[in-house]
């Protein structure tokens, strides 16, 4: 235990004899809390002119229920308004039932998990509207219907083949149904049975 006193004391006094003698502190430039004695290498060159920066605008008070800001979103809207509402409308996923559907889902050329909707029906409710004044414009990823009263431009959940789709007017209940087969993924084409047993 002796052993162990003395070699503290021996430290201490280490430390206390090198504060007493004086040494002259660090030096860390400038900005440091120590004096400079001296050139340091941040004096080399001309004097460098303070910058003062410019106080940023404030925010405008954002809405707290938004989901993203407006700069956030690179939408463009093409679509002017000319006071004419939009159209109610709704959009249902269509699949092709074979007799593989019937037992069990069983089908070796489709891949379930992506095959599960093969086309779009997009109904769009047009009141007071002739089928002649209909102008209907069905690009990959959304529908354009114009009507004298109404219109619409519904931006669809899948990409859809727009030659391959069809339109029928319902004049009874004044509908626009538009049939769309939807693009899948090439990742998950078809899938032979060969495959899946691999």
């Amino acid at each position: 235990m002796d052993g162990s006193l003395a070699q503290l004391g021996a430290l201490d006094k280490l430390f206390a004899d090198s504060e007493a003698s004086g040494q002259a502190k660090t030096s860390y430039g400038k900005d440091a809390p120590v004096a400079v004695s001296g050139m340091t290498p941040g004096m080399i060159g001309p004097p460098k002119a303070a910058v003062v920066k410019a106080k940023p605008k404030p925010k405008a008070v954002a809405d707290r229920n938004e989901i993203w800001d407006a700069d956030a979103v690179d939408a463009v809207d093409d679509e002017p308004d000319d006071g004419r509402p939009q159209a109610e409308y709704e959009i249902v996923y269509k699949q092709n039932v074979s007799p593989e559907d019937m037992f069990l889902g069983v089908d070796p050329e489709r891949h379930a998990g992506v095959s599960c909707s093969d086309a779009l029906l997009l109904k769009v409710l047009l009141p007071g509207t002739k089928l002649a004044d209909i102008e209907l414009d069905v690009r990959e990823t959304f529908v354009r219907v114009q009507a004298p009263k109404l219109k619409l431009k519904a931006w669809l959940p899948e990409k859809v083949d727009s030659t391959k789709g069809n339109a029928k007017w319902d004049g009874d209940k004044e509908t626009l149904a538009v049939t769309l087969p939807i693009i899948h993924d090439p990742l998950y084409g078809s899938v032979s049975a060969s495959n899946e047993m691999d």
